[in-house]
């Protein structure tokens, strides 16, 4: 009875390892897709303590004020198609923006798909500090220029090679391997250019230094993207000495 009682506490917790890695796996496919439609320009995930009106209200701030609204999902979908210039001022004195404006850019589906999340986003302060955190470094990919030449996930068209390694597949390579974000970091402000190439499966031949980002960013950078879940992607093995 012991071993079945521990058994079952363990599949249990197996169960529950499992849904909070496919709930995280999910905030970060929305935060990539938000950041890609250019929400962040505006919003954040969570409130940020500070002086200063934000632009707009949070993710979690939105989430919190609808939770009990039943039939809030399509006025919000409207407000993100058509923007709310013409409309009540749900944030007046409590945000910078005075209305909102429409998103040409995003179809009415993924606009759907990414208010369905913000609704359903769990209030939990961890999660909350780890999505800021995404979003931010999210941000600062995207603003740095890392993400013209880098995706998040592989790609998976046979037909097409990429620019550069995606974010997950640097995280596989490097994964618990000595001195990894030293050696990143060092890519990143200085290039690759006098480097053997060791990313044979991309465009480009070497990648240029990163001149304009400041090192503490390149620091959160590297660190984040070794962070990242791999997804299923082989880790690279180190060949023994001499036989590289």
């Amino acid at each position: 009875m012991a071993r079945l009682k521990l058994s079952f506490s363990g599949i249990i917790t197996a169960v529950l390892i499992l849904v909070a890695s496919v709930s995280h796996a999910k905030d970060e496919e929305m935060l990539a897709l938000a950041n890609a439609s250019g929400c962040f320009i505006c919003h954040l995930v969570a409130p940020v303590s500070t002086d200063d009106l934000p632009l707009a209200p949070s993710y979690q701030e939105i989430a919190i004020r609808y939770k009990k609204d039943t039939d809030v999902f399509n006025r919000l979908l409207d407000r993100v198609m058509h923007g709310t210039v013409y409309q009540d001022q749900a944030w007046s004195g409590k945000v910078g923006m005075r209305f909102m404006p429409p998103n040409v850019n995003i179809s009415r589906d993924t606009a759907a798909v990414l208010v369905n999340w913000i609704l359903n986003l769990d209030i939990d302060p961890a999660l909350a500090k780890r999505l800021l955190h995404h979003d931010r470094m999210l941000t600062l990919s995207t603003v740095s220029g890392c993400t013209i030449c880098h995706r998040m996930d592989p790609v998976t068209e046979l037909r097409v090679v990429p620019l550069a390694p995606s974010f997950r597949e640097i995280a596989a390579r490097y994964e618990n391997r000595a001195n990894s974000p030293h050696k990143l970091l060092d890519s990143v402000e200085n290039g690759t250019q006098d480097n053997q190439k060791v990313w044979h499966n991309v465009n480009m031949q070497f990648m240029p230094p990163n001149v304009a980002l400041k090192k503490e960013d390149a620091t959160d950078l590297v660190h984040w993207i070794l962070s990242l879940d791999t997804k299923g992607i082989p880790t690279y093995v180190e060949p023994p000495a001499g036989k590289q």
